[in-house]
């Protein structure tokens, strides 16, 4: 081995790591008295190992994300750590903004979905998980934060294996999964269940024969877009807790809430 200079210390045996033809080898021996074989070949997964490379590596332990090639030749981002004396790769992942509601871990992206990262693993400790597709419909990074932000939001573009659209929500259940939840609070003139529909939220008396209830909160009024969360207030406390930000037909912007008057019609107040 042709040895041109030192450019840290191995991780293994504590020797010189030099730099020679075959990349950058240690020179020291190991507790029984043999050649240590730690190494660092001079071109890695596509990337050229520098010498700037190779020195953080032997110094912080790890390398900065670099783009990578596989074996056929597409790219991937990566890391190289050194970890029980060898060089390996460190895979890149992408976590989402907010905590897992059951642990307080990371969310991490995966490839059917989103999971606690303590989900992950051999010895998983946490149960939450999201599946990136429900009822046919995309579920997108942006919901996933919002859902993680404690908002529980009006989805549409649902659909039915028979191709039946419909909206709903997002909640979390006992197993610690994410599924569909279209019941958001109870109706204030007949005590049915309020569901989401794709225009308003609707009462589910509305079809019964004997005592049907109409009533119903417009999804989208004077161009706002009542949540989940208004709709609860509005039912529950008869108005919103905040004033709203509503528009005239001629773009004209004003303030009021929404509630409910003596005959239960939704009006501004």
């Amino acid at each position: 081995m042709t040895e041109k200079k030192v450019i840290g210390k191995c991780p293994v045996c504590g020797g010189d790591v030099m730099e020679s033809p075959l990349g950058f080898c240690c020179n020291g021996t190991t507790k029984e008295g043999r050649r240590c074989q730690f190494v660092i070949h001079r071109k890695m997964h596509g990337v050229e190992m520098t010498e700037e490379i190779c020195r953080q590596l032997l110094s912080e332990g790890r390398t900065g994300i670099m783009e990578m090639k596989n074996k056929k030749n597409q790219p991937f981002l990566a890391m190289f750590i050194i970890e029980d004396g060898k060089v390996h790769l460190d895979f890149v992942s992408h976590y989402m903004e907010g905590s897992c509601p059951i642990c307080g871990g990371r969310v991490k992206k995966t490839s059917k979905g989103y999971a606690c990262e303590n989900h992950v693993g051999p010895n998983p400790t946490c149960d939450f998980y999201m599946m990136g597709i429900i009822c046919n419909r995309k579920i997108t990074d942006e919901e996933v934060e919002r859902f993680l932000s404690g908002e529980r939001l009006t989805l549409d573009g649902f659909s039915t294996n028979d191709g039946h659209m419909f909206s709903s929500t997002l909640q979390l259940n006992e197993k610690g999964s994410v599924s569909l939840e279209s019941k958001i609070t109870k109706c204030p003139v007949c005590g049915g269940e309020i569901h989401v529909g794709m225009k308003a939220y609707n009462c589910s008396n509305y079809k019964d024969k004997d005592h049907p209830c109409n009533f119903s909160i417009w999804r989208n009024i004077s161009g706002h877009e009542v949540t989940v969360e208004e709709a609860r207030q509005i039912c529950e406390d008869g108005q919103t807790k905040e004033v709203l930000e509503l528009f005239k037909e001629d773009g004209t912007i004003y303030y009021k809430r929404l509630g409910l008057n003596k005959e239960n019609q939704v009006i501004r107040i």
